[in-house]
């Protein structure tokens, strides 16, 4: 790994935002208003999700998916990435992680949307940043197992639905709405591994093994503030399973 401040891994450090997720500092695109024929369908509120048809949520996220960057935009962002910090010696293990990883995109309709990227973190952390790239740190895909990757990489996606909002909140210093946006992404990811047929638990105990791992290793975040307490999202996951059986 390179040490420079130019380095890939100095630039993700840069970009960590807690636990489990990157995020840039920097809207590229708007996110689309959801939005259906006879009545708006609030994806805006972790309170307005549990109170919507699980259903007419999982429409939404087929129908509406964000627009991807143009293919140009997409190639700046991946051009303007330092070449350092980027993991590319990774065992077998790791490269069949990162082969189901990119068979959900597909699955998922966001094979070409998204490029993923293992870098070199003290985190064990998972990230969308600049709506073309999913940031795992090597980390992360060791500490966790194929079925919480898949929902650590549901939850990212999520993030694309809410990249406005969730860039406004960081501009004007809304905590409040920060955290409720990482729990309307929780729901996200729950609604895509149900419809999936996967094991919608497998998001919160990636979320539990990350958590213990960054606190230990690197005591608490210094914008904790922005994000739910693990209480907060374990209970939420629970309320929002309930809803989807």
């Amino acid at each position: 790994m390179g040490h420079g401040r130019t380095c890939l891994s100095v630039l993700a450090v840069s970009l960590l935002v807690s636990g489990t997720a990157l995020q840039s500092s920097e809207a590229i695109a708007e996110s689309p208003l959801v939005q259906f024929p006879h009545r708006l369908v609030a994806l805006t509120t972790s309170q307005d999700l549990l109170a919507t048809d699980p259903n007419a949520i999982a429409r939404f996220l087929e129908t509406a998916r964000p627009a991807p960057l143009s293919a140009e935009d997409r190639a700046r962002v991946l051009t303007a990435l330092p070449p350092d910090g980027e993991v590319t010696d990774l065992s077998a293990s790791a490269r069949q992680k990162i082969a189901a990883l990119t068979e959900l995109l597909r699955v998922s309709g966001r094979e070409s949307v998204y490029e993923i990227k293992v870098i070199d973190v003290p985190q064990a952390a998972i990230g969308l940043y600049a709506r073309a790239v999913i940031f795992i740190s090597e980390a992360a895909l060791t500490l966790l197992d194929a079925d919480e990757l898949h929902a650590s990489l549901a939850h990212e996606m999520g993030h694309g639905y809410v990249w406005t909002e969730r860039e406004r909140a960081f501009e004007l210093g809304d905590h409040k709405r920060l955290k409720d946006l990482e729990l309307v992404c929780d729901a996200i990811a729950i609604v895509t591994l149900h419809g999936l047929g996967m094991d919608v638990s497998r998001l919160m105990s990636g979320i539990e093994k990350t958590s213990r791992f960054n606190r230990k290793r690197l005591g608490t975040a210094n914008n904790e503030r922005d994000y739910p307490t693990l209480a907060e999202r374990q209970a939420f996951a629970r309320a929002m399973a309930a809803a989807i059986r």
